[in-house]
């Protein structure tokens, strides 16, 4: 019998070139030994929603679990191969959460690479960039400062070991910083553009 990640991701792929009679038997497949593998009855209920078969699809949802999660997930995997379905997965999870930035943030951008301008103007004027700043960069900024100011005690006081420790942990704030700030900048970017 073929792995879980194995069978998943097969019939992943699957499903994004629009195969949905492999894709349906692969995650049959999958179900049939794992039961009450939550990813598994979410990808079922998806292909069986796309293929018209939505009473079913609705019952393999409510074994899913959180779809708020899995929605997103499916969304960011499949934006650049089918925006178009992409964004339909993006307007569910913002039916859970109209202020969810990053679904509102890649959303606009497929309107606009889409050249729906006024769909990506509406994602971006509901985004809140503030909220995202704080928790992206001022908040890793403090953490960063204070690694990095207690490393220096540290070593000022003769605690190499110790201050390496907050020095490595400092770097990988920085990265950290490096990684999440680019998107609060964009958001921040897109609210004014659009605003």
């Amino acid at each position: 019998m073929e792995s879980v990640g194995k069978l998943l991701e097969d019939s992943l792929l699957s499903y994004e070139k629009k195969e949905y009679d492999r894709a349906e038997k692969l995650v049959d497949t999958l179900l049939a030994g794992n039961p009450q593998f939550h990813r598994g009855w979410f990808l079922k209920g998806v292909i069986l929603e796309e293929t018209g078969r939505n009473d079913d699809a609705r019952r393999c949802y409510a074994k899913a679990g959180s779809l708020f999660n899995m929605w997103f997930r499916l969304a960011l995997q499949i934006q650049e191969t089918d925006p178009k379905r992409a964004l339909i997965y993006y307007g569910r999870v913002l039916e859970m959460d109209r202020t969810f930035s990053m679904a509102l943030l890649n959303k606009g951008v497929l309107h606009e690479k889409l050249g729906d301008y006024e769909a990506a103007k509406a994602c971006f004027r509901a985004l809140s960039p503030k909220r995202e700043i704080a928790s992206r960069i001022v908040i890793p900024s403090g953490f960063l400062l204070f690694l990095l100011i207690g490393g220096i005690l540290m070593l000022s006081r003769g605690e190499k070991m110790l201050s390496l420790f907050a020095f490595a942990s400092a770097v990988i704030c920085l990265f950290w910083l490096k990684r999440d700030a680019g998107t609060a900048v964009t958001m921040l970017r897109k609210k004014k553009q659009y605003g």
